[in-house]
């Protein structure tokens, strides 16, 4: 009989820790559980002030993200509590954020946003204690079953880890984190916005005015494109010039290319400045943009870069020759001149007239195209003068300002730059805006520009705009009307005409 009690004695202790072991299983199993439920349902479009945010909670990294897409997002690490919390705006209330600012001034839209914020996240944290202990009630159900001390284990364990979560998250909760935030997107592209790091109580004015002017420009964005809606259907094309080797304005024209969910790039080139072997390496991110990319060279641009171009397996290179993508059929020429191997500064009369004998190849190719040409893409403008009245759109860069006019009803749209300030962005901030063109056309055997979107981002403030621009209302409506050829007449009394030296 003692050799059996001290069997059981030694047994006794095993029995306890397989037992703990089993519960604390149960626990993990709940916890697992309850990131599960948070994953699937801890996530919903509220309403804030005149905005539709999206809320998104689950365990994860300490840290806050403000989503303002399609421009990007701004991350900081607010918290130590295993939450992420996300805030992305998804809708701006055009008409209620008029009457706001109208009737209570940026200070009562202010305060709107920040009652209806509370009130939002109080409900929130509900949601996600909810969510969290019926995600770790039910996994626990369906890995032990009938056995209910494990199941109720498991259960707790997603209360306690959740309620507690949300605790220390509460307790530690930084606001002043956002004065050193990380930017993902077009966002990045204001490195000065907070500028170095000093007390958060001394960066108070400077975060508040800074994320003011960002909010303040994907507000005007959004409330911008919802006035004008388009068709769901219209073809989307992006419309970049003179990147100038700027890795930021690459960075841009990618993100305009997500947010607006393009079908096609078309860039009208100088994606180059010195015509160096080593700016080619900037053709590696071409293929980032993972749609057909366009490309026409432009005067900064060499034979070696356009051939890197080619390289590229998205990459369309028109020099000569149509291409239809999409149902859009562009014809592109390539620059006749290539600044950097001249040595020398260029005489603008002669560089106008060069750019200016390009007309009649245009003019030619357009005429052989086996299809109706939509869109010539050139980097300057004087390249197509000569082809007024035979093509509907012009695009092209070159002059880094944004122009469009009208000439023989071809609407000539010319961009600024989308690298900003080129490479030069590195050593001086001058505040050019990187900036770039949406272009929207209607599906069909003949396809038609309806509108297009000029969108601007100042590297030095971060500030967005976005102007679309409906071609009916602005322009009326365009007929081509070509330049008769001249023909010479001839006197009867002259045998031959005379001929000028």
């Amino acid at each position: 009989m003692g050799g059996y009690d001290d069997q059981s004695a030694e047994r006794e202790p095993t029995n306890r820790a397989r037992k703990a072991a089993t519960v604390l299983l149960a626990c993990v199993v709940g916890l697992v559980g309850a990131w599960l439920g948070m994953a699937l349902l801890a996530r919903d479009v509220v309403p804030v002030g005149p905005f539709r945010v999206e809320l998104d909670v689950g365990f994860g990294r300490g840290e806050t993200v403000l989503g303002l897409p399609p421009f990007g997002a701004l991350t900081a690490d607010t918290h130590l509590s295993p939450l992420h919390v996300s805030a992305t705006l998804r809708d701006v209330g055009v008409q209620r954020l008029t009457d706001v600012v109208n009737d209570e001034g940026i200070d009562g839209l202010v305060s709107d946003v920040e009652r209806d914020a509370r009130d939002r996240v109080r409900t929130m944290a509900w949601r996600v204690l909810v969510v969290g202990t019926l995600g770790g009630a039910a996994l626990a159900g369906l890995v032990y079953r009938r056995r209910w001390r494990l199941v109720t284990a498991g259960a707790i364990a997603a209360l306690l880890g959740v309620v507690l979560s949300e605790v220390l998250l509460l307790a530690t909760f930084q606001p002043a984190a956002f004065a050193e935030p990380t930017y993902s997107g077009s966002l990045a592209l204001a490195p000065q916005l907070i500028g170095p790091a000093r007390e958060a109580t001394d960066r108070v004015e400077d975060l508040r005015a800074g994320l003011e002017e960002i909010v303040d420009g994907a507000v005007r964005a959004y409330t911008t494109l919802q006035a004008t809606p388009l068709a769901d259907d219209a073809i989307r094309v992006l419309h970049i010039s003179d990147i100038h080797a700027s890795p930021l304005g690459m960075d841009f024209a990618q993100e305009v290319a997500r947010g607006f969910d393009v079908d096609f790039v078309i860039d009208t080139g100088d994606i180059t400045s010195f015509g160096t072997p080593v700016e080619n390496l900037i053709t590696s991110q071409i293929s980032g943009f993972g749609r057909p990319y366009v490309f026409v060279r432009g005067s900064h641009d060499s034979i070696a870069l356009q051939e890197a171009v080619a390289d590229q397996p998205n990459a369309i290179v028109l020099d000569g020759r149509a291409r239809t993508i999409e149902g859009v059929t562009v014809y592109g020429l390539g620059h006749p001149a290539f600044t950097p191997a001249r040595g020398a500064p260029v005489d603008a009369e002669d560089f106008a007239a060069l750019a200016r004998s390009a007309g009649p190849v245009i003019a030619a190719g357009l005429e052989a195209s086996a299809e109706p040409v939509d869109v010539v893409a050139v980097h300057d403008d004087r390249m197509a003068e000569a082809v007024a009245g035979l093509v509907p759109l012009v695009i092209s860069g070159h002059f880094h300002d944004t122009v469009a006019s009208v000439e023989n009803g071809t609407l000539y749209l010319r961009i600024g730059t989308t690298g900003g300030s080129g490479a030069g962005i590195f050593r001086d901030l001058a505040d050019i805006p990187f900036t770039a063109e949406v272009l929207y056309f209607s599906r069909g055997e003949d396809p038609e520009l309806i509108a297009y979107d000029v969108i601007e981002q100042f590297p030095e403030s971060g500030s967005l705009t976005v102007q679309r621009v409906t071609v009916s209302v602005e322009f009326g409506e365009l007929v081509l009307t070509p330049t008769p050829t001249p023909t010479p007449s001839v006197s009867p009394s002259v045998a031959s005409p005379s001929v000028s030296p």
